[in-house]
């Protein structure tokens, strides 16, 4: 069972291919803010900073055709609006994507990818990356820059959150079906 991880960010966006306990593929992509210089309003940035997640979320699904996707929601933590906007931005993104997808998807929190990596909601990134490393395998000598490999875990944390989850089960039904 092949199964997208997602860890929704408008900044940074993890994904991760995991299949029978083993990690295929990992990637992180980063948007950033269009210099004020070039004219540009706010609400167009944010239009824009949309489509490249909506781009490269799309790319990744067809790329790797899993079966459905666990999604850690943007932590709900920010002090401010605007971080807030653009949390509900990264899941409305990721949201409608795997929507135009097709794919089935389940969502958890953060505190539920650390749970589920470390063994307590309040585990630090060190210790939720020790986690998943030990959870599955990984592909050897692969390594990420530290800004992208946070989000990669986070994503693979998800999916293990996810494990037993209502769309794993769903999934492990339907495989025995066919």
């Amino acid at each position: 069972m092949r199964l997208l991880g997602v860890d929704a960010g408008f900044a940074a966006l993890g994904a991760v291919i995991i299949e029978d306990g083993t990690v295929l593929h990992g990637e992180a992509f980063r948007t950033a803010k269009t210099s004020k210089k070039h004219g540009l309003r706010v609400a167009d940035d944010d239009a824009e900073r949309c489509q490249q997640l909506a781009r490269f979320l799309s790319r990744f699904i067809d790329e790797w055709r899993p079966a459905g996707a666990v999604v850690e929601l943007p932590s709900g933590g920010a002090q401010g609006a605007r971080a807030h906007r653009a949390m509900g931005m990264a899941a409305a993104v990721a949201a409608a994507v795997l929507e135009l997808s097709d794919l089935p998807a389940e969502w958890v929190t953060p505190a539920e990818g650390k749970k589920a990596a470390a063994g307590r909601k309040d585990a630090s990134k060190e210790d939720v990356q020790r986690g998943v490393r030990r959870a599955f395998q990984w592909p050897a000598g692969v390594s990420w820059p530290a800004c992208e490999a946070e989000h990669i875990y986070d994503a693979a944390a998800a999916v293990l959150a996810a494990s037993n989850g209502t769309l794993a089960r769903a999934l492990r039904r339907a495989a025995k079906a066919v």
